[in-house]
């Protein structure tokens, strides 16, 4: 069955990724541009891939990084709190180097992947992405901070008006400003909060979307 006649069918296009290659980002597009051309909506596809291509680097670094803390967890104790932030400042400085294609090499002999799942139906567009980590309660209650604030402005510059604080924090943290960001897109496509979730459970990590597809 090729692509397009999966898309036809409705059927749901799986697409995993060890890390954002040029592969994976060309399939992610061509996959948008497939099922958004069906319903005459090809202005979706920038934002949209901007969403899908900002959860997975997400899921992606969260492999990398439960590669590179070798399943360290840390304690509630100032001391090992304060060796956290030195790892974690560490491991991205790692990701800026070419020892990201040695933590990608990993990930494979690991087989730890993360699925992109698109598919659509009833004028929606229904997209998970899921990687085989889970939460720490630190990420999830930063996860659902930012979740809450993207839900009280309208644009990212309210967000970053307000925030400056949060927002210097989010450099060493991650996945905060990137929330807002598909939070804001989200809603200027006409969906609301509950069409994005971000779940974690049983060592698992999955984020969907739902965008509303009107046809013009």
């Amino acid at each position: 069955m090729t692509l397009d006649e999966a898309i036809n069918q409705k059927k749901k296009i799986r697409i995993l990724a060890y890390s954002v290659s040029d592969y994976v980002e060309h399939r992610m597009k061509e996959v948008l541009a497939l099922i958004f051309n069906k319903y005459n909506r090809p202005d979706l596809v920038p934002p949209v891939y901007t969403c899908l291509k900002e959860l997975l680097i997400n899921a992606v670094k969260a492999n990398f990084k439960n590669i590179y803390f070798e399943g360290y967890t840390p304690k509630n104790d100032s001391e090992s709190i304060i060796d956290y932030e030195l790892a974690l400042k560490l491991f991205k400085l790692e990701l800026s180097r070419e020892n990201a294609q040695h933590l990608e090499r990993l990930a494979r002999k690991l087989d730890m992947r993360a699925e992109v799942v698109i598919q659509h139906g009833d004028q929606c567009l229904h997209i998970s992405v899921t990687n085989p980590v889970g939460m720490t309660e630190r990420e999830k209650n930063n996860v659902d901070y930012k979740l809450a604030c993207a839900s009280r402005y309208n644009d990212i510059s309210e967000y970053f008006a307000e925030n400056e604080e949060d927002v210097n924090t989010d450099v060493d943290e991650g996945a905060g400003l990137g929330i807002i960001l598909i939070s804001m897109m989200l809603k200027n496509m006409g969906a609301t909060a509950q069409d994005f979730v971000i779940t974690s459970e049983n060592k698992r990590t999955t984020a969907t979307l739902k965008v509303p597809i009107m046809p013009r």
